[in-house]
């Protein structure tokens, strides 16, 4: 092991009076001793050797200031030292070692250590260091014990040599664990036939094979297995009511529904869905490895925000209408309406009716401001259709027929489908009047209203109890007075 980045100068006497050594990259060590250093400095002058010595650490910072930019490094040591290390299949070394990788390389990584006594160790690692970080990795071997012969000779014996790619797996024969590959099993060469072999190791599927027959005495029969990673990557397959969504997967990449995201890490993950008019909709999802995970979301179409008309007229007091909606009597305010074109009717009786078409915005409020022209324009009669003039006294009463508004009187309604209709005559300060009458195809009906006011109450005298009680609370104070 060494320190990166610290280069420090230590001297060692001949004696055994230790001063330290000078570390030149990665651990690389030249030793000084002090007569060394006076041989030195008998044949060289003080000022080269100094130079020497300067050169030597600017090297070192040098060769060390290159850790960074776009790699990280692994450190891989051993117990014992002095291990082959692979990286993803490729020889980096021996324990101990450190090597760059690329920060936005592959994330999934195989590292293997071996060294001959021991059996070999490996791991899958997730992740890559960030810029210019090291991540320290340390295998512990495990010695082997004992190393059987490829082949035992033995009265009635056979074997079977075990092996897999890669080494390391634990080795079933029969049901029975039999150690980690390579490994030899025996068997009795006239016992029971046919066998079965599984291997499994971590990262990587189980393999199985089935044997027929015996060995014969003293033959050894081989069986390698080739191991197969696990897959560790799966799908998620996204889906939409509407179509035509921007799925999001993890904040990261997106894609337009119907879509499939492929090569996702087994594990939870989130799908963000959305489209402009419609409510976003949230999923986390769990994937398995070699599977595909189904999402479908329905989005809900987003109200949009309703505007307002407001209507005003000179003279006041005239009917407003909107989309044949009646709102009032002018000043009137027509709220709640989508945002788009509407149609406004102004209407007043002696005047001409106003209609145009108002543009209304979301959230926002139009006025239309007309004055109205004197004059009646005959009304157009449909056919098969009576008319009803509603009269009343006093004038300027509102109309309703059927319970929709029509106008103020004095008003002449058109287009009226023959049949019986209700009709209601309202005027503040007034009681309502009400009639049902009969409409019939080509004729007018005469509807005369008289309004009764509305009674007021008055006071009456006061009761004879209140009287005879104020009376009595009257001579009480006066003969408290006397006293």
């Amino acid at each position: 092991m060494y320190a990166r980045n610290t280069p420090s100068i230590h001297f060692h006497h001949r004696e055994g009076t230790s001063l330290n050594c000078v570390p030149i990259y990665r651990g690389t060590l030249i030793p000084f001793y002090y007569s060394d250093i006076m041989t030195i400095r008998s044949q060289f002058s003080a000022g080269l050797f100094l130079l020497i010595l300067a050169c030597g650490l600017v090297c070192s910072v040098a060769i060390a200031d290159e850790i960074g930019g776009d790699t990280g490094y692994f450190e891989i040591t051993s117990d014992p030292s002095g291990g082959a290390v692979y990286f993803d299949g490729s020889y980096k070394g021996t324990t101990p070692v450190t090597f760059s990788v690329l920060v936005t390389g592959s994330p999934s990584h195989t590292i293997r250590v071996t060294k001959s006594g021991y059996y070999d160790w490996q791991q899958s690692y997730q992740g890559n260091p960030s810029e210019g970080e090291t991540i320290s990795v340390n295998a512990d071997l495990v010695f082997i014990p004992v190393t059987q012969p490829t082949t035992l000779v033995g009265a009635g014996k056979g074997y079977y040599s075990i092996s897999s790619v890669p080494s390391g797996g634990s080795v079933y024969f029969d049901g029975s664990y039999k150690g980690i590959t390579p490994v030899t099993v025996q068997v009795a060469s006239e016992g029971t036939p046919g066998h079965t072999v599984s291997i499994s190791l971590s990262g990587y599927e189980t393999w199985s094979t089935s044997l027929s027959g015996n060995p014969s005495d003293g033959q050894t029969i081989p069986v390698n297995a080739y191991l197969t990673p696990v897959q560790n990557y799966g799908s998620i397959s996204v889906t939409s009511s509407p179509s035509g969504a921007t799925a999001v997967l993890d904040s990261g990449s997106s894609q337009v529904t119907p879509c499939t995201f492929t090569g996702v890490n087994a594990g939870t993950h989130t799908v963000y869905v959305s489209k402009s008019g419609y409510t976003s909709v949230s999923r986390t999802v769990t994937v398995s490895a070699g599977s595909t995970t189904q999402v479908s979301v329905t989005l809900n179409q987003v109200a949009p925000e309703s505007g307002t008309i407001y209507v005003v007229s000179t003279p006041q007091g005239a009917s407003a209408y909107v989309d044949g909606v009646y709102y009032g009597i002018t000043p009137a305010l027509a709220t709640g309406l989508s945002p788009g074109n509407h149609q406004v009717r102004i209407s007043l009786s002696g005047f001409q009716d106003w209609v145009g078409t108002v543009y209304v915005a979301s959230g926002a409020t139009t006025t239309v401001t007309q004055t109205l022209h004197v004059g009646t324009p005959t009304p157009t009669q449909a056919p098969g259709t009576g008319s009803v003039a509603v009269s009343s006294n006093p004038a300027g009463a509102q109309v309703f027929m059927d319970n929709v508004y029509e106008g103020i009187t004095p008003l002449t309604i058109s287009s009226v489908q023959p049949g019986t209709h209700s009709f209601l005559i309202k005027l503040t300060g007034y009681a309502d009047w009400e009639v049902s009458e009969p409409v019939q195809s080509g004729q007018t009906t005469q509807i005369a209203a008289t309004l009764s006011p509305v009674s007021t109450p008055t006071e009456g005298p006061m009761p004879a109890t209140l009287v005879l009680v104020a009376v009595g609370l009257l001579g009480f104070v006066m003969i408290l007075r006397k006293k």
